[in-house]
């Protein structure tokens, strides 16, 4: 026989980052949840290194856990871009100094558990959190929402916030729950395949020769690339990607494929004579001592409608980027604050404390955060994307603009690619303490629209100079967004 729980205002179905900031932010705003993991735990021992950059970081800031999670992650000193086959040294970056001058916070990474752990041990109520809560259906009605777990449990809620992924059994019945009742709503660009044009191996490892806490590596090559992150103890996070053939390079979310074994030991033997040091040590070093291994395909996109009804999905349910530049995660926690900005603003200052929450104004909220998020995010995983081709040298021009045109940039200009993935963040409302730490780069909500400056712009400016240089981040950096005027020093242009 079915039991129920006492009516919660939002229902979490899953954990992982996106999950867990949720709780953070709404246990910090007085609003009742519950969130339900299907899995055992909600800091799995599994899987390998995670990026922060600053607009993430920000919002860590926000929440009260910023030094923590700076305490256990280790912030990157250089980035340094190798030919996998060749060992020849492309460009190192040292960039540390601009970028929190820039930002506010240096770009750092740590294990994905860690951060996880430090998330879970900032939950006060940890009753709150449910493991092994698979969920089987998902209804909403004009007054409510219901979660049937497959043991029979149901909850209750004013809202779903489906936090559980790009296999997201909420988005399944978000669009159920659509079809049934309101026939169009769901774009069917959204159902339609998504673009997987690589897959990843990851891991844990021991020390390597030549690579010091701090750095971080990419070594390139055709149709493959790897990336090496060096922790405080010497340990190393490793990612190897491969690129599908073009048959394979289409996806329905309904059916994401698992690399097989197969494939799995064909890339451990493919990869091993890859360079990824300076001294020359290969990625069968790597190989030998690794840990925690895991592979996954990598699809990326951005759906278009994020809700129906009382339910919303945030994070890789809604969007999924390829984790070459770390910007997965940050993403997530954008979302999280945009979705609790929304409710505030248009349920009002005391929405932890309304007892009704009406459903045409959790609409328009929902309306609001997939206006506010589904641009930039558009924009974001198509830079990812392309960064990944420039590395995999998909083609003679990558490889040349890697190689030959990226070593000739000046420091500014080079990390511009990065920064313009982070001056546009969301973060938290001013419920929430703003982040102390100074920075030049203003933030969205610290700048009008007067302060606004086409970068492409001030190419024209400062003359013929400069035109090679926006040509070739036109691949690097593939597009250039606007950026306050008071910030042209800061670019070193």
């Amino acid at each position: 026989m079915a039991t129920g729980h006492g009516k919660k205002q939002v229902i979490i179905v899953g954990g992982g980052v996106t999950g867990l900031t949720l709780a953070l932010t709404l246990q910090h705003l007085g609003i009742d949840w519950v969130l339900l993991e299907g899995y055992g735990s909600v800091v799995p021992a599994v899987g390998s290194g995670i990026g922060l950059y600053a607009n993430g970081l920000r919002i860590l800031d926000q929440l009260g856990i910023y030094h923590k999670v700076a305490a256990s992650g280790q912030t990157t000193e250089s980035m340094n871009y190798f030919d996998g086959t060749s060992g020849e040294l492309i460009t190192r970056r040292i960039f540390k100094s601009l970028m929190i001058k820039r930002h506010g916070y240096i770009n750092m990474f740590l294990l994905r558990s860690a951060l996880l752990g430090i998330m879970y041990d900032a939950i006060v109520d940890k009753e709150r959190i449910m493991c092994n809560q698979k969920v089987k259906r998902v209804e909403t009605t004009e007054a409510s929402a219901f979660v049937y777990i497959e043991d029979g449990t149901i909850f209750e809620g004013q809202i779903v916030v489906g936090a559980d992924g790009s296999r997201s059994t909420a988005r399944r019945e978000m669009w159920r729950n659509a079809d049934e009742q309101k026939p169009g709503w769901i774009p069917e660009k959204d159902r339609e395949n998504k673009p997987c044009e690589h897959m990843c191996l990851f891991a844990s490892a021991g020390p390597l020769k030549g690579v010091s806490p701090g750095d971080l590596i990419c070594s390139a090559m055709p149709g493959k690339a790897t990336g090496l992150m060096c922790n405080p103890d010497n340990s190393i996070f490793w990612f190897w990607f491969w690129t599908l053939p073009p048959s394979m390079r289409s996806v329905s979310l309904d059916q994401i494929p698992r690399p097989s074994e197969e494939d799995i030991q064909r890339e451990l033997s493919s990869c091993g004579d890859t360079i990824v040091s300076p001294a020359g040590i290969h990625m069968s070093e790597l190989v030998k001592s690794m840990e925690n291994q895991g592979a996954t395909a990598l699809p990326n996109y951005v759906l278009k409608r994020w809700h129906y009804g009382r339910i919303i999905i945030l994070g890789d349910a809604a969007h999924l980027f390829n984790p070459l530049v770390g910007q997965g995660a940050n993403s997530c926690m954008e979302s999280v604050s945009a979705l609790a900005n929304a409710l505030h603003e248009h349920l009002g200052p005391d929405v932890g404390k309304t007892a009704s929450w009406p459903l045409k104004t959790l609409n328009t909220a929902f309306a609001a955060v997939e206006e506010l998020r589904v641009p930039r995010l558009e924009f974001m995983v198509s830079r990812c994307q392309d960064a990944m081709h420039m590395v995999a040298w998909e083609g003679w021009f990558p490889q040349f603009m890697l190689k030959r045109v990226a070593p000739l940039l000046p420091l500014p200009t080079f990390l511009n690619s990065y920064s313009e993935l982070i001056v546009d963040g969301v973060a938290l409302n001013d419920r929430f303490p703003r982040a102390a730490a100074p920075h030049e780069w203003l933030y969205p909500e610290e700048r009008s629209e007067q302060m606004g400056y086409s970068v492409g712009t001030k190419a024209g400016i400062f003359g013929a100079a400069l035109a090679a240089t926006v040509f070739a981040l036109s691949f690097v950096g593939n597009g250039w967004k606007y950026l306050p005027i008071t910030n042209l020093s800061a670019q070193g242009i």
